[in-house]
Parts: structure tokens; sequence; C-alpha cells
């Protein structure tokens, strides 16, 4: 089979100048001469048969076969980077720096770096663990996840699971009777609010059928982890349902409903709009992140 394929110099010269829109940046990043890079391009163009940039007074702008073009492009510089580096190894010990919100952490991510880690042991990792997901990240940091809308100026935002939130409570507490009855006795609790989600309560006992009971022992945490925590204390709270599920397996917890709650919000990957030189151990942990997210 013969394949259709251009020089990989021309495409890594292509990607680069549309990640910056200039010639001249892509050059330095590339150690050629911005006029080598615009050669590069040229005869990607007369190889495809179709231009891929405008050339603009003050820059670049893609055409509309070059947008269409570039996602695979960089996909595939990427995947082969990545490949490299899963197939033949690090020279030597290497490290990657992730930065995400505390509750993605503690509940989602650290039952599986156990994975990642057996995969690829020469790549350490040091995470930071955050509340807010304005919070700006350090320079050093490789991997930023976010929990929010997915608009985030400055960044290219991959979601990476969408999942709705649900009740959890203490294995004591709503074990028996209808559904208007076990959540009358969990009203009897302690409701524990996550701050930013506080109308999830009010919409359990809609959905119920119940008006929410007025006064309530009520408790506000910025974070699902202390969430889960108080509740199997005493009490219930509301997170999101890979969330539950993992403290379900780890504190004496139960969930009482089918219930569940729709969230827009959703964690992202971000990546640094104009990122260039992406190491090949953070592109690897990148892909595996996004395969075990779509397990989630």
């Amino acid at each position: 089979m013969t394949y259709r394929l251009p020089p990989l110099n021309w495409l890594r010269a292509f990607e680069t100048s549309a990640r910056h829109m200039s010639f001249a940046k892509a050059a330095t990043d590339l150690n050629l001469t911005s006029t080598a890079i615009s050669h590069q391009v040229r005869s990607l163009e007369r190889h495809l048969g179709h231009a891929l940039f405008e050339r603009l007074a003050r820059g670049l702008r893609l055409t509309e076969m070059g947008a269409a073009y570039l996602p695979d492009v960089r996909r595939t510089v990427e995947d082969l980077s990545a490949a490299t580096t899963r197939l033949f190894g690090q020279s030597g010990m290497t490290s990657i720096t992730v930065r995400a919100p505390i509750s993605f952490v503690t509940l989602w991510l650290a039952p599986r770096l156990p994975r990642f880690q057996a995969e690829y042991p020469v790549i350490e990792i040091l995470i930071l663990s955050t509340i807010w997901a304005d919070a700006q990240p350090d320079e050093a940091t490789d991997i930023d996840i976010r929990f929010g809308s997915g608009a985030w100026a400055g960044y290219e935002a991959e979601r990476l699971w969408h999942q709705p939130s649900v009740i959890v409570c203490n294995r004591e507490v709503a074990q028996r009777g209808s559904a208007a009855k076990r959540l009358l006795e969990i009203a009897e609790t302690r409701l524990i609010h996550v701050v930013g989600h506080e109308n999830h309560w009010t919409e359990a006992f809609r959905e119920i059928g119940l008006p929410m009971p007025q006064p309530s022992k009520a408790l506000r945490v910025d974070n699902s982890v202390a969430a889960v925590l108080l509740a199997a204390s005493s009490g219930a709270t509301i997170v999101l349902r890979p969330y539950a599920k993992r403290a379900v397996e780890l504190l004496p917890l139960h969930q009482p409903f089918d219930l569940e709650l729709p969230i827009e919000q959703a964690h992202f990957l971000l990546t640094p709009i104009g990122l260039s030189n992406v190491r090949p151990e953070v592109l690897l942990f990148r892909q595996w992140i996004v395969e075990e997210a779509a397990g989630t």
C-alpha cells in the first residue's frame, strides 16, 4: 500500500507556524530561518494542492482547509512523540507536574495513578491540588485540570468527563421506606452543601416531590472531599457520581436513591494557546488520562 504522506518536517513547520501564526516564531522554535519555514510550508501546500495559510501584512491566518487539517496534524505529531517514548522509553528519570482540584485528585485520580506509574516507572509525578478553578497555575505546571464551563481565556479546553451529582449519606440513615420517607429521614440529619452548588438540595427535594425543610441543619464546605467525610460522620451530601462511588468504597456511606441531578460544569484538560515543545512524557500522561476519563 502506498501512502500519500508529506515529509514530517513539512508537517512540523505547518503545525508550529499555525500555533504561533508566524513563520518567524516557528523558526525560533525549530532552530531554522523563517525563509526555511516558509519554504517548507509552501512545499506542503504544493504537495496537498491547497493553500493552508493566508499571508497577511502582520502574520498569518489559516485558510478553511488549513483549519480543518491542523487538528489531525497536531494529533499525529503528538501521538508519534508519545509512542516513541512509550516504546523506547526515557534515558533516565523525568518528572511532570499535575495541577487539579483536590476532590478530583483524591476521589478520582488517586486510585487510577498506580496504573500509570506501573507502566511508566521513570516518570515521577508531582501533584498540586487546588480548590478554585480560576486560580492561576504555576509556569512549571505541565497538566492543568479544571472544573467549570470550559471557557478559560488563553487556553484550549478538552472535556475529560461530565457526570451528574447524587446523594450520599451515612449507612445508618435512610435504608428503608419510600423515597419521600427516606429523604425526610435524611433531612433530620445535617445537610452538607458544597459551595457553588447550594441549590442541589432544593432540587433533590423537588424531584422527590417535597418542599425543602425550613429551617434545616446545614453545613457548607468548599470541596467534595470534606463533604463526604462529614457525611460519613453524621449527615448527607450531594457530590458528583464518580466521587460518590469512590466515597462509598472508602467510607461508611451509601447512595440511598437512584436520583441524579444534572450539572452544567465538567472537568477539562487545559492547554495554553500557543504552547510549544510539549515534552513526550507530558503527552503520554495526557493520552493516558483522556483514556481513563473515557471509562468514567
